[in-house]
């Protein structure tokens, strides 16, 4: 079966990162101090107030002044709301850059919101569809989630290493001693005026570290936080971006839906819009073919035990799918009918439901590994 997986790149979600200079100022994840400085080196600060005194003629009407335009005295109780000589930040406001026709973005203070529209055949994005763009640029960008707080339709990523473009720090970065952002932001499934679903997006946490792990006291300024959102906002529309360019070149054409949901005893699972035979044989040929060794398994209960060992980074990349992202140890996979589809509930060793937050990591690739035993499947007639 191995040389069958090279399918594997028809299928997946994937993509080059085509369009990242657009939304990092073409520097990758280096810094411009040049965009952040006045010009003339500041020079203007050097200069020397020069006061001279106004003689009045004798015998002439007083003057009067006028305090029309003094400017009122303010306080700052925080220094860095306002900068001004040498700590002054030139840069113009983030800009949100949709890529696509059906997008629509918006700004209110540091809370970015991105609205889909029916795209140009006429489909409507789901919640579901949302959940999955969210979970593929969370994959794309090694952001991992914290907490998803489903009643509220509301996810937390954990701490995330950035540059200051807010993409993934990486270990040139480091050699050339720029900053660390260590972040983490809300992101929230929301609905506008006009029914369009939508993603709203905020910073909600930040440290800003040198490369020797030593924490700056000063964080960011007043107007950073609008800007990392809003950058953050524009890798949500580059990978959904991808994910389009991929639809349309006809590479889900046997796509199965999975969604992520909840099973009969409302515990997070995933839902496949497959018979629950087909699915359970997907599953199985899927584990078999990545070589997981299967401890257990009934076909008349829908359990499959497994002990998983998270493979290399190679492993994945052989497949042309994403890491699963989930820790070695025993698992089992419990499958049922609900609604008319097929759940995958798992199961950790001490056979308790895993959290939310490992069924959300996992969904991407986990949604597009089965996805292709599928595809396999139906060609080979099973």
């Amino acid at each position: 079966m191995p040389n069958k997986r090279n399918v594997a790149g028809l299928m997946m979600l994937s993509g080059v990162m085509v369009i990242a200079g657009l939304m990092s100022g073409c520097r990758s994840s280096y810094v411009n101090n040049d965009i952040r400085q006045a010009n003339n080196k500041f020079a203007y600060l050097d200069t020397v107030p020069v006061e001279r005194r106004m003689v009045q003629p004798e015998g002439t009407t007083p003057i009067s002044y006028s305090r029309k335009f003094d400017l009122p005295a303010m306080k700052f109780d925080d220094v860095r709301s306002a900068l001004v000589g040498k700590a002054v930040d030139v840069r113009p406001p983030q800009k949100l850059i949709p890529l696509n026709s059906n997008v629509a973005v918006g700004q209110d203070g540091d809370i970015a919101y991105v609205w889909f529209y029916p795209d140009e055949e006429g489909n409507e994005i789901t919640s579901n569809d949302l959940l999955a763009t969210l979970f593929r640029m969370f994959t794309r960008s090694a952001i991992s989630v914290d907490t998803i707080d489903a009643m509220n339709s509301f996810i937390q990523t954990d701490w995330y290493d950035a540059t200051e473009f807010a993409t993934p720090y990486s270990p040139e970065a480091m050699e050339k001693g720029f900053l660390i952002y260590r972040q983490r932001y809300a992101f929230g499934l929301r609905k506008n005026t006009e029914g369009a679903p939508g993603v709203s997006i905020q910073l909600t946490d930040n440290i800003i570290e040198q490369t020797d792990g030593t924490e700056l006291k000063a964080g960011l300024n007043r107007f950073e936080p609008s800007r990392f959102t809003a950058l953050m906002a524009n890798r949500l529309m580059w990978s959904y971006n991808l994910d389009m360019k991929k639809k349309h070149s006809g590479g889900e054409s046997a796509y199965v839906a999975i969604a992520l949901g909840r099973d009969n005893n409302d515990l997070p699972c995933w839902l496949v819009d497959a018979g629950f035979d087909d699915t359970y044989k997907a599953l199985v040929d899927l584990l078999k073919a990545y070589e997981i060794k299967i401890k257990e398994y009934s076909s008349t209960s829908g359990e499959v035990t497994i002990k998983y060992s998270e493979p290399d980074p190679e492993f994945w990349e052989s497949q042309g799918v994403e890491s699963w992202g989930l820790e070695s140890g025993k698992y089992t996979f419990k499958l049922g009918v609900f609604q008319g589809k097929t759940s995958i509930t798992m199961y950790d060793d001490k056979n308790k439901p895993v959290n939310t937050s490992v069924t959300a990591r996992m969904y991407s690739g986990f949604a597009s590994s089965l996805n292709v035993q599928f595809y396999l499947n139906r060609t080979a007639g099973k």
